[in-house]
């Protein structure tokens, strides 16, 4: 029988080890942006909220994505990390992320920056919406070439589930089930998301299946859907059984998902680990915190 009060302590015990890790996060600095270019570290502002609370200082970091909201060809806005590396996930991973910060902090910020906030984020979850209607969809398994496109519809599927609550819209929260409905059908009987062949690269195939891992079991816990967090538990034992996430990446993608299962927890330790230890004495890079407060969030919608 599952022992209720050990399965809170155990998830305490992951809270009490992120908790240290993003707070207090650094401020944000423009490194590799441009007029048609915006990083994706912007996206601090969900830690900075999560862990103090509003204050103008931390939300400074939104303020380019408000002013961009009202450009006509949002969609050609590049979203890139402090290196200057783009990649598609990017994106719903920034809106998600300051989507958060708004439910977090809405009740206490200045009413003239709730109006800022509010008016800016509705084009972007717009432009989330439209890029989702342009994904390709497979009858049957999702082959692990289209990784990338499918953890970015993942991640815009996350953002558009919490902007669909925060602004009382069906149609994005219906389009969110709909997308993580498409993609636990598409599971393989391993448990793997994607379907590989001899020319997939592992390590590239994990670090996808770790990106898309993460959006849904966010999106599953936040969403009580059951049959995506059934998909979670299974993905995570074949990443347990088939894969070295640390060989994938250094970032803490699928950390929660992990801690959420009593037979992954190697795995969150692991994970931990490695987002501790990429960078001494550099401190932990921007997506890390924002993977590591989303993580620290879902705890703490069951403590």
């Amino acid at each position: 029988m599952t022992d209720p009060t050990g399965i809170q302590n155990e998830l305490r015990r992951y809270a009490a080890l992120i908790e240290p890790m993003t707070a207090p996060p650094p401020g944000f600095t423009a490194e590799a942006e441009d007029a048609r270019s915006i990083q994706v570290e912007r996206a601090i502002v969900f830690p900075s909220t999560l862990n103090g609370g509003w204050s103008a200082e931390r939300a400074t970091s939104v303020n380019r994505l408000v002013e961009l909201s009202r450009l006509a060809n949002l969609q050609d806005i590049a979203v890139v990390d402090r290196s200057g590396h783009h990649r598609p996930v990017y994106r719903g991973l920034l809106i998600y992320a300051w989507l958060q910060a708004y439910r977090l902090a809405y009740e206490t910020m200045p009413r003239d920056v709730f109006g800022q906030w509010e008016e800016g984020l509705r084009p972007w979850c717009d432009l989330l919406e439209s890029l989702i209607g342009d994904v390709e969809w497979f009858e049957g398994p999702i082959p692990a070439g289209r990784g990338a496109s499918m953890a970015e519809a993942a991640w815009m599927a996350l953002a558009l589930h919490i902007a669909g609550k925060a602004f009382v819209r069906d149609a994005w929260t219906d389009l969110a089930g709909d997308v993580f409905g498409k993609i636990t059908r598409a599971q393989q009987s391993s448990g793997s998301f994607l379907a590989t062949s001899a020319r997939d690269n592992p390590e590239t195939h994990w670090y996808h299946e770790l990106v898309i891992l993460h959006a849904a079991a966010s999106y599953a816990v936040q969403a009580e859907d059951r049959t995506v967090a059934a998909a979670v538990a299974h993905n995570g034992e074949w990443h347990l059984r088939e894969t070295q996430p640390d060989h994938a990446t250094t970032q803490p993608w699928g950390v929660f998902a992990f801690a959420w299962n009593a037979a992954t927890r190697s795995l969150a330790d692991q994970v931990l680990h490695a987002a501790a230890t990429q960078a001494p004495g550099a401190g932990i890079d921007g997506v890390s915190l924002v993977l590591l407060a989303d993580a620290l969030y879902c705890l703490r919608l069951f403590l």
